[in-house]
């Protein structure tokens, strides 16, 4: 029996995607972000999620309470299978350092999957160093809404924000994400020339 749980359905447009996630209620990175109405994190639905799944939460708190507090065996990580792209933390954020390695051995074990990191903690992947990987993608998720010229953090792949309608209107920013499922799209899971990827916000969060 493998320790971790992987998601396998996922709603929204990240239905057909299967995903490494772990739980806001007990990082305190997301609790502290989410209090600030000026950052995305005030808007976030894993709370919702966790609450509609019941069998979501227990599963995710105890993802991140293995990731984080120790490294995992070879033979514990879960080979993907059917799966050619996969998505860390499509719900939860990086917890610490031994977090991330933990991630970099599941893109390490299964060579074959493309897998893309989001996260708002750069600081975790740089303190220590940056693991370059040819499967592994790093997305950094800015925590504000509506940067207008986000920057790249540096050995990142590409970045990922979000804008309000009105901010949308006024400085004309194009929306590349939301049009389609990510398992039809691939932009973010694929290495190519795309570095920015523009959302508008979902009403309703």
């Amino acid at each position: 029996m493998k320790p971790l749980t992987i998601t396998r359905r996922m709603n929204g447009k990240m239905d057909g995607m299967y995903a490494l996630n772990t739980s806001p209620s007990n990082n305190p990175f997301c609790q502290a972000m989410m209090q600030r109405s000026d950052l995305i994190c005030s808007h976030c639905y894993s709370p919702k999620t966790e609450k509609r799944y019941k069998q979501t939460k227990p599963a995710w708190v105890r993802n991140g309470n293995i990731l984080s507090s120790r490294l995992l065996k070879d033979d514990e990580i879960n080979l993907i299978k059917g799966r050619d792209v996969f998505r860390f933390d499509a719900h939860g954020e990086l917890i610490n350092r031994t977090h991330y390695l933990n991630l970099v051995k599941f893109a390490e074990i299964n060579e074959s999957v493309n897998f893309a990191l989001w996260t708002k903690r750069p600081d975790i992947v740089h303190d220590g160093g940056i693991v370059k990987l040819a499967n592994m993608i790093y997305v950094y998720s800015t925590p504000k809404l509506n940067v207008l010229k986000p920057k790249v953090p540096k050995d990142f792949h590409r970045v990922f924000s979000v804008y309000t309608p009105d901010f949308i209107e006024e400085n004309n920013i194009m929306i590349n994400c939301g049009d389609k499922h990510c398992a039809d799209c691939r932009t973010c899971y694929e290495f190519n020339n795309v570095v920015f990827i523009n959302e508008e916000l979902k009403r309703g969060t």
